[in-house]
């Protein structure tokens, strides 16, 4: 198919415009259609339609000449515009030309063979301008609204062009990036490693994609994969072209997961090492304390006995922390005000950080409710208020605040990997050291610690960590070297009314008995312990060493088993099967449990089931002979 041109001429003289017309009618390459116009006025309108080119006369009625030529050409770039000029005078076509003109024609000497070229070949560059424009300008929008970073450098790594993406991510205009040598906005740390980049990609090297951290305007750090190739023009080497992706916040999410994933291995070993040292531990203070009270108040011997019942109270206290952080303590939840932990503890903060450091406190008053063991809640406030102290040693400020949130599926739940709901926020944040990324990310972990040796058992931030874990809340923090740190603990809101906090009196009295009970405990020095405690209390005692020999002697022996005490984990049997088991046989035993480390049959997520008592590991001869009795005299349902 011939191609096609559709003309506009503006020609007053008809004569003039009718040899035109008869020169461009009979092209064999091509068809023409010419619009006529007689002046200006009367063919501009015509150029809001389908015009290929404007040809016209430089003499037209009401043409002002090169004014209006370049009038024409603002209005319409793309429109290629050949001019019509009398015979000598080719300077005024000159000047057309320098105005904008596509080209210029002497009437009197005009020939189909010129005229049909002129206009063809006009028509076909401007079009070609046109679609190079097009395609610049797709190019341009391709280019500024990538969502990666894209960059060109020159040879010696100053920046040429970056995109709208890469002035969002760090910080810096073009203006104040562009001609910057990419070397004095990588992290110092990276510097060496960008000079590698450099001279792979322009030795053209095989390069993979690489990370690297940047520095932003304001000094923050952002980690970019990037990749990047040799640009070469009329095969000399030119530049460096290259993209790049912020993943900052990826890979500190995989860093969480994988931290939380090493925290849940750590809480397990951690859980199943408490168990068993807390065995230890309930025989060494059980024999102390017999020690200590058939030993006469004038022996030598009285303080050695104190010193090893200090330390066995030392090393619980241990393991209840490990408890915590493998979230295997029991807690006894209530529905609390999170102010009101928060005003009790202040009370204690004189005391705690000193009058170098300056408290504030921002508490909602419209702050929802939580359930958790206000105890151990507290626990968490002292543990960050003491790890702030620390991190302020020249003093500063600490800012306590409470607040309602309402995290959405695809906002900052997404970003900090807690699940959307709704959560009461307590943070915490210090003017302090503030911590690097290494340091953060091991925080949590037990017996990790920056302090110097003697100064701390590392377990204060892992027992914050497994109490928020084990309320059902999340726990976040953000710290910068030199700038402080926050840490923010979220944990989820109910709509229960708060339970108003009692002190829990204990009795100090001890129980005795004369009823018999079924002692069900693996651990042979344990057992012996628990076995010779209850008789001095009156108990007659039945002892099995596992379930199975439980079940046997529940089932031989005559008279009545009035309490069953077992241990929670033993090997094959444990103490919940065996309840199940013994009560269908004895339907009248009660039952208590005893464990350092409770499993999920007894407690979820250390919660107790209801009607289930736990005597709970280490314990004192008081201690258990008040469980004992508290078992032995509830009606008959209650357990």
């Amino acid at each position: 198919m011939s191609p096609f041109y559709r003309i506009l001429l503006i020609e007053d003289d008809s004569s003039t415009a009718q040899r035109i017309w008869d020169m461009l009618k009979g092209s064999p390459d091509c068809t023409f259609q010419v619009v006529c116009a007689k002046s200006l006025r009367t063919g501009l309108p015509k150029l809001a339609s389908e015009i290929d080119a404007l040809l016209l006369d430089v003499h037209a009625p009401d043409c002002t000449g090169l004014a209006d030529i370049s009038e024409i050409i603002s209005q319409f770039n793309s429109l290629p515009i050949i001019v019509l000029i009398p015979q000598g005078k080719e300077t005024l076509g000159k000047q057309t030309l320098d105005a904008g003109a596509s080209e210029c024609l002497v009437k009197e000497t005009l020939s189909p063979e010129l005229l049909q070229k002129a206009l063809r070949y006009a028509t076909e560059r401007k079009r070609a301008e046109s679609a190079t424009r097009q395609c610049e300008q797709r190019f341009h929008d391709l280019f500024e609204n990538a969502k990666d970073i894209l960059f060109t450098l020159d040879l010696e790594g100053r920046i040429t062009s970056l995109n709208k993406s890469a002035e969002e991510v760090m910080g810096w205009s073009k203006s104040e990036a562009l001609q910057r040598n990419i070397k004095s906005l990588v992290a110092p740390e990276h510097v060496g490693l960008c000079g590698r980049m450099m001279r792979r990609i322009v030795n053209e090297e095989p390069l993979p994609h690489f990370e690297i951290s940047m520095l932003r305007k304001d000094g923050r750090r952002a980690l970019l994969e990037a990749s990047a190739r040799l640009i070469r023009s009329n095969g000399k080497k030119e530049g460096v072209q290259g993209t790049a992706r912020d993943v900052t916040e990826r890979r500190q999410l995989e860093n969480m997961v994988r931290q939380s994933q090493k925290l849940e291995a750590i809480g397990r070993l951690s859980g199943g090492l408490a168990h068993d040292f807390n065995n230890l531990l309930c025989v060494i203070s059980g024999h102390a304390e017999m020690l200590s009270e058939q030993l006469e108040p004038t022996s030598t011997a009285i303080n050695s006995v104190a010193q090893i019942k200090k330390a066995a109270d030392s090393a619980a206290s241990l393991t209840r922390q490990l408890l915590a952080f493998s979230r295997k303590q029991v807690f006894h939840p209530q529905t609390l005000d999170l102010n009101a932990i928060v005003v009790d503890t202040e009370k204690l903060l004189g005391r705690l950080i000193g009058e170098h450091i300056e408290l504030f406190t921002a508490l909602n008053p419209t702050l929802g409710n939580v359930r958790v063991d206000p105890v151990q809640i507290e626990q968490v406030l002292v543990n960050l208020i003491l790890n702030a102290r620390d991190a302020m040693p020249q003093g500063g400020k600490l800012t306590i605040e409470t607040s309602n949130v309402d995290l959405e599926e695809k906002h900052e739940s997404k970003r900090s990997l807690i699940p959307a709901g709704r959560y009461v926020m307590v943070a915490l944040t210090d003017t302090g050291c503030g911590m690097d990324e290494e340091t953060q990310s091991r925080i949590f972990e037990p017996f990790y610690t920056t302090k110097e040796l003697g100064k701390g058992t590392g377990l204060g931030l892992a027992t914050v960590y497994g109490i928020v874990k084990q309320s059902g809340g999340f726990i976040w923090v953000y710290s910068e070297y030199g700038r402080g740190t926050t840490f923010k603990v979220y944990l989820p809101r109910v709509e229960n009314l708060a339970t108003r906090l009692r002190p829990n009196k204990r009795q100090r009295e001890a129980c005795k008995g004369t009823e018999t009970v079924l002692l069900v405990e693996d651990s042979e020095p344990l057992r012996a312990l628990i076995k010779e405690f209850l008789n001095d209390s009156g108990y007659t005692v039945l002892e099995a060493a596992n379930g199975n020999d439980a079940i046997r002697i529940a089932s031989e022996f005559g008279g009545p088993i009035h309490l069953l005490l077992t241990d929670v984990v033993m090997p094959g049997m444990g103490g919940q099967q065996l309840a199940e088991q013994l009560t269908r046989i004895r339907p009248a035993t009660k039952v208590l449990y005893m464990s350092g480390y409770p499993n999920a049959g007894i407690a979820h997520s250390g919660i107790l089931a209801a009607g289930v008592v736990l005597l709970e590991k280490p314990f004192t001869r008081e201690i258990l002979s008040r469980r004992v009795r508290q078992v032995l005299d509830q009606p008959p349902h209650a357990t």
